[in-house]
């Protein structure tokens, strides 16, 4: 009886000890995808982007965040990186933080077209003056549109940011008013930009970025819409002849976090999470291309290229060229049951209220 009664108490010290076990592993388990809600416990978040390991994106912004997060939640929150769509390709991040194969993702909003019809407002010319500036405006806007808001509806979004605006460059062509693009073959970098290009009478020929040097070099194009970071990074300067600025059109990004991640966090962590993110981190991931795009500008200029930057009459003449595309824009949003006359004005309005005022970039002798 003895004996039945040791092998019981045994059999009980068994189940206990695998219970426990199987519990510690399932919070291991549970904190490597960031599952983990209680203070105290740690939270290692997924973060998934498109961007190369060395970019700045990741190594200034999405690392410092990582720092941030950690000392100020006492190391219970981490980030673990995968770059270069190590997880999945640029189109499909948005849906893998929906569906939390990644607690944050980034990406471009046009890689979702049709997705975010009202985010496409950052698109149009003549709107972003820099990418800071863009990025404020689009944070501005997500935080007083809910139409807007509701475009995010499955993600908690955590910075909206915009890249520096595209200009014109070209080889053989001074490209000076929306005459001169008639008849030109000209790169275009998104399905909004075709539409600014078939206005002004050109084709829009989509290519990736790396096949532009060549295709510029050997006349495949006559003219490559491109921020001016591309001057630098992809060497145009080598190629071209002339810079036409008019600051035309702004690709938009996103950075979200599943929103099953963000629910579990404690409300501290979740007020940590807000105050580290929102617009000074978007106007921060701005400045990162802004700062490559004054490199690249330099960089053309000291190597000849003649600038061409549109103000005052030469400008308007622009703007009465698109005004048609951008009527167009609204009037397709408005029949789609959004309010986007007052969101492309309300943009416009942003567009003076935080402007910084700064300079021509070009300074006449």
């Amino acid at each position: 009886m003895l004996n039945n009664r040791l092998r019981k108490l045994y059999s009980l010290i068994g189940c206990i000890a695998f219970a426990l076990l199987l519990t510690a592993c399932n919070g291991k388990t549970a904190a490597s995808y960031g599952t983990v809600t209680s203070k105290g416990e740690s939270h290692q978040l997924i973060v998934s982007h498109f961007q190369p390991a060395n970019h700045p994106i990741q190594t200034n912004i999405l690392e410092g965040l990582a720092d941030d997060l950690q000392e100020q939640t006492d190391g219970r929150v981490t980030m673990e990186l995968y770059p270069s769509n190590t997880l999945g390709d640029a189109g499909s991040q948005y849906d893998m933080a929906v569906t939390r194969e990644a607690d944050i993702a980034l990406s471009v909003y046009g890689y979702s077209p049709g997705r975010f019809p009202l985010v496409t407002v950052m698109e149009m010319p003549f709107l972003a003056e820099t990418a800071e500036h863009g990025s404020e405006i689009l944070m501005h806007l997500y935080e007083e549109f809910p139409e807007i808001q509701e475009e995010h509806a499955d993600t908690h979004p955590l910075f909206l940011y915009s890249a520096e605006p595209a200009q014109i460059i070209s080889k053989d062509f001074k490209i000076q008013s929306p005459e001169d693009m008639r008849g030109l073959r000209v790169r275009s970098p998104s399905p909004t930009a075709n539409d600014i290009i078939e206005s002004l009478g050109a084709t829009p020929i989509s290519m990736p970025m790396g096949d532009v040097y060549e295709a510029l070099e050997r006349g495949v194009i006559d003219a490559a819409m491109v921020p001016f970071e591309t001057l630098y990074n992809y060497s145009f300067h080598e190629v071209i002849n002339y810079i036409t600025i008019g600051d035309f059109s702004a690709t938009p990004f996103f950075s979200v976090m599943s929103s099953k991640t963000y629910d579990n966090f404690s409300e501290e962590d979740q007020r940590i999470v807000d105050d580290l993110t929102g617009i000074e981190l978007a106007k921060k991931a701005g400045s990162v291309y802004d700062a490559d795009g004054e490199v690249g500008l330099e960089t053309a200029m000291d190597s000849g290229v003649e600038v061409i930057e549109l103000e005052g009459k030469a400008l308007t003449r622009w703007e009465e060229a698109l005004d048609p595309m951008v009527e167009q824009w609204i009037e397709e949003r408005e029949k789609e049951g959004y309010s986007a006359r007052e969101i492309y004005e309300r943009a416009m309005e942003l567009k003076e209220e935080l402007s910084d005022g700064e300079e021509s970039l070009i300074k006449n002798d």
